[in-house]
């Protein structure tokens, strides 16, 4: 299984790992699956391994999956994506269910370390810069008294009395879609080692969504003001690089500040002596 994978693990993933910042977190998710995996080390050693046969038609399914993607189809995203069926089908073939319900999470999370297909990444940006572009050209009025503001997809028209016209454009890296991977993936991970409820920790997840969106307008229209206020080599470069990583860090204060509210809901009710 290793010479078979190889290959797509070195030029799928890694490659994309190492070229690509938008996928430049895959290098910490096995990282957090192992590291899962002991934070359950003492589940992992009480469970009974009962191995059963169900794993041998999930792993020969994968690798026909992987075959077929590799030999006939040519698409790599299926190639790396059959390393985590093919985990599962091996755990079972040699733990069983038992075993299985202690690693699953585990393997599953490898799943994130997979980049999309660019493509696919590319049409998944598109309507993030749309969202991104509308939401920045309402607010941006509001901050500068006098701004005339028009949305056309990903390009903001501007006209602001004493200068000419100008115009500013949600590039692809402004999509807000590195953020919201680096942060789903974290929130995922958050929510697994939480001790809550199991609806909060859906709630947990489910808002990573809003929030990395949330970030990345005013990630955008921060930009926005800067370049029509007359700042904008504040808008470029490294300074709009740490902008991005300020927006990580206000995702997160967001983030920890709804599990504190969650935390503080409900109120558990002491019965009457």
């Amino acid at each position: 299984l290793t010479f078979v994978f190889w290959e797509p693990v070195r030029h799928t993933l890694a490659a994309r790992w190492i070229s690509d910042g938008n996928w430049s977190h895959g290098w910490l998710i096995p990282i957090f699956s192992l590291y899962f995996l002991y934070t359950h080390r003492e589940s992992l050693m009480r469970s009974v391994p009962n191995p059963t046969l169900w794993g041998v038609p999930i792993l020969m399914a994968s690798l026909g999956v992987f075959f077929w993607s590799a030999w006939w189809a040519r698409m790599a995203y299926p190639q790396a994506l059959m390393i985590v069926p093919t985990i599962i089908g091996l755990v079972l073939l040699m733990g069983g269910w038992n075993v299985l319900k202690v690693v699953w999470f585990p393997v599953v999370f490898l799943a994130l370390a997979v980049p999309l297909p660019h493509r696919t990444y590319f049409e998944l940006t598109t309507p993030l810069r749309i969202l991104a572009s509308k939401a920045s050209a309402a607010i941006l009025p509001v901050l500068i008294p006098g701004l005339h503001t028009d949305a056309q997809a990903v390009v903001i028209d501007y006209i602001r009395p004493g200068m000419p016209p100008g115009q500013l454009n949600v590039e692809e890296a402004c999509s807000g879609m590195r953020l919201l991977m680096a942060f789903v993936t974290l929130g995922i991970a958050i929510a697994y080692l939480g001790d809550r409820p199991v609806w909060q920790r859906v709630v947990l997840v489910a808002a990573c969504l809003p929030i990395a969106l949330f970030c990345n307008i005013v990630r955008v229209t921060t930009t926005g003001y800067l370049s029509i206020s007359g700042h904008r080599d504040l808008a470029q470069g490294t300074a709009h690089q740490l902008l991005g990583l300020a927006m990580l860090v206000l995702a997160l204060g967001l983030f920890s500040l709804l599990g504190y509210v969650l935390s503080h809901l409900f109120v558990e009710a002491k019965g009457e002596e």
